[in-house]
């Protein structure tokens, strides 16, 4: 999956909670100027509102928000939070947040995406592994 650039993939040991994981991926996008700081907010208020439907399979979470909620461009981060987390009774290590500039531009993203997490021994590795590098060989 080559959608996710190096410097979009973060690796840390703990987040205080799932709203502190979302707002750490939506950082990522945030600072490459991929989508306004309104975004992330709307993502938490989706997840609050509809609750955890973006836990899309064992430890892998999609949060995202609506494309006039501010993207600026369709773009993917992903954290990966190495003790994991309750994500609404879910648990999730691998956080990826989508940001899609309209309602079709995402579509082959996700494509990827699915193709991916399908493989339950890469999604593992990929929970377990140190850093970014090790996680790149496996995208």
């Amino acid at each position: 999956m080559k959608n996710i650039l190096k410097d979009n993939i973060h690796v840390l040991e703990k987040v205080d909670d799932w709203r502190d994981a979302v707002r750490k991926s939506g950082k990522i996008l945030l600072e490459n100027g991929d989508i306004e700081e309104r975004y992330i907010e709307a993502a938490i208020k989706n997840i609050e509102k509809l609750g955890s439907y973006i836990v899309i399979t064992d430890n892998v979470a999609m949060p995202h928000a609506r494309p006039e909620d501010g993207v600026n461009k369709t773009a993917m981060s992903l954290l990966l939070v190495k003790e994991g987390l309750d994500f609404l009774g879910e648990r999730v290590h691998l956080v990826f947040m989508l940001a899609s500039k309209d309602n079709s531009s995402h579509i082959e993203v996700i494509r990827k995406l699915s193709k991916l997490i399908d493989d339950e021994e890469l999604v593992e590795k990929m929970c377990s592994a140190k850093n970014k590098e090790e996680i790149l060989k496996y995208l």
